[in-house]
This record gives C-alpha cells, sequence and structure tokens, in this order.
C-alpha cells in the first residue's frame, strides 16, 4: 500500500535559499531510492518561508528503507539548523 508523507517546515527568515541549496543532495538522492515515487520540495506562494516536502512511497517498507539510509540519516538533522522549530510530519495511507 502507497504510503504519503507531508513535511511541514518554517524557515528562518533569509535561510530558504540557504536551505534549499542544502537540501539538493537529499532530494537527489532520496529520488534514486528504490520504492520512491515522489519527494518534492515546496515553497508556500505567500512567501512566508513555509515549506512542505511531499513524499510518496510504493510501501511503509521503503519508506523505512529511506528512513535508515545514510544520507537520511547524515542529511536531515543538518536541516535543523535553517528550520524555525521543529518540523511538522504527517504519514498517510493511501485508500
Amino acid at each position: 500500500m502507497a504510503v504519503a508523507v507531508i513535511v511541514e517546515e518554517s524557515i528562518k527568515e533569509g535561510q530558504l535559499g540557504a536551505y534549499v541549496e542544502y537540501m539538493r543532495e537529499m532530494i537527489s538522492l532520496t529520488k534514486q531510492e528504490d520504492g520512491c515515487i515522489a519527494y518534492d520540495l515546496h515553497e508556500a506562494a505567500d512567501g512566508s518561508g513555509a515549506v512542505v516536502m511531499l513524499e510518496i512511497w510504493e510501501s511503509q517498507e521503503a519508506l523505512d528503507r529511506h528512513m535508515g539510509s545514510e544520507h537520511f540519516k547524515r542529511l536531515i538533522p543538518g536541516g535543523a539548523a535553517y528550520q524555525d522549530g521543529p518540523p511538522n510530519i504527517k504519514v498517510f495511507n493511501r485508500l
């Protein structure tokens, strides 16, 4: 069963460009993973500095492998330096 993940983040003022640049490697490597259907970063249209990462995985197992990957463990903690508070993460199962 496919799994969707929405990660909502508020980025510190003036840090959006640096955050996007930081996340390029994560996005590139993740899109190459088996089971990754989509992994895309989007900026709020209102210019508020909010971003969402929209993820779609073939299965919970594929998502679990992603979260255990070397690049996830290496890059995700560093993204916190750009965030204005903790992310809001929601996981959904396809109906």
